[in-house]
């Protein structure tokens, strides 16, 4: 994890004096309370690791737990930390734009909880113990990146079956240098976002350097995701937003349906923005931070190629499933037909 250096706070290289900042702000929590005293940094999203001094470092939170920062507009990964506890921002990287981005809210964890003493099966790898506030969490999966350039998303290098009902995970894993994640989606699905009561854990000393023949014992504390994240869908990734409905081929609205928001009209990559699931009306809403010309698509399943028995659609209002806004502007009434995969 990172250390601040309070001379560099005083003391900013001109590098890093921007002509026109905007404005970050959230709140830092744990458990649900406000906690002061935690210091915010952003690393660009071209950063390869968290560690030394991030590119801007807000003061520390004030007794309602809440941070401020001026940073330049771009891509940032958010991290939190005070003296025992720190926060990886689930919604890591962040796109800021000219009208700046609220509402972060982090969620503290442990940064040392209990390493796992049994015997391990294993002859090289992880060993793991996912804990929630000191209990230990049974179904959570454990996902190992080699770098940061998926963006700590998706399927990763490799990942562990589901912890068992003592929190234990064993992974077999060759020598190298990791990070790590944990989740646990209640839906049971390996990929998409994360839903409110689901679980989330970054280890605290990403990236592990794991040596030859090395079991590694570790701890990883997680937190829940807030049940504020569907209020906030409208504004979550930013102040541009399109809304409507998910349809089938009746005409009937269909729950639990995401819509992906792509830079291209291939839509074969990584989705840049995914909305929530529709829900029982078939509404959607899905933000993020600059208007231009995107492409949509809407699905029940995420990752890799829609597979038979799958719900697909493109927005058909344009021949190439493409809309255009305004940076602010809120699009509404675009539905989309979605049909079950052959």
């Amino acid at each position: 994890m990172f250390r601040f250096c309070l001379i560099l706070l005083l003391i900013t290289p001109v590098s890093l004096v921007q002509a026109s900042p905007t404005q970050v702000s959230g709140k830092t929590s744990r458990a649900g309370q406000p906690v002061a005293g935690v210091r915010v940094g952003a690393w660009p999203g071209t950063s390869t690791h968290f560690r030394g001094t991030p590119a801007y470092v807000s003061a520390p939170t004030t007794t309602d737990g809440r941070f401020h920062m001026q940073i330049e507009p771009g891509d940032y990964y958010f991290l939190a930390e005070s003296a025992d506890e720190f926060a990886y921002y689930g919604r890591n990287p962040v796109r800021v734009g000219q009208n700046g981005a609220s509402d972060i809210k982090m969620s503290l964890a442990r940064k040392t909880p209990g390493a796992p003493q049994e015997k391990a099966l294993i002859d090289a790898g992880l060993l793991v113990q996912v804990s929630r506030q000191g209990q230990p969490v049974a179904g959570v999966i454990l996902t190992v990146y080699p770098d940061l350039t998926s963006q700590l998303k998706g399927m990763g290098l490799a990942m562990s079956q589901p912890s068992n009902a003592a929190g234990f995970i064993e992974l077999p894993l060759g020598a190298g240098t990791y990070f790590l994640l944990a989740r646990q989606r209640s839906s049971g699905q390996l990929m998409g976002p994360l839903q409110a009561g689901d679980y989330f854990g970054y280890y605290a000393a990403n990236p592990l350097v794991l040596k030859p023949g090395q079991v590694a014992r570790l701890g990883i504390d997680l937190v829940e995701v807030p049940d504020n994240v569907k209020k906030l869908a409208g504004h979550m990734f930013g102040q541009t937003s399109v809304s409507g409905r998910v349809l089938n081929a009746v005409g009937s609205t269909v729950a639990g349906v995401r819509v992906l928001l792509y830079a291209d009209s291939s839509m074969l990559n990584r989705p840049l923005y995914v909305s929530q699931p529709s829900n029982a009306q078939g509404e959607y809403v899905l933000s993020f931070p600059e208007g231009g010309r995107y492409y949509l698509a809407a699905r029940n399943t995420l990752g890799g190629a829609p597979a038979p028995g799958e719900l697909y659609g493109r927005y058909t209002g344009s021949q190439d499933s493409s809309i255009t806004l305004e940076t602010g502007q809120n699009l509404q009434k675009i539905d989309l037909l979605v049909e079950e995969m052959w």
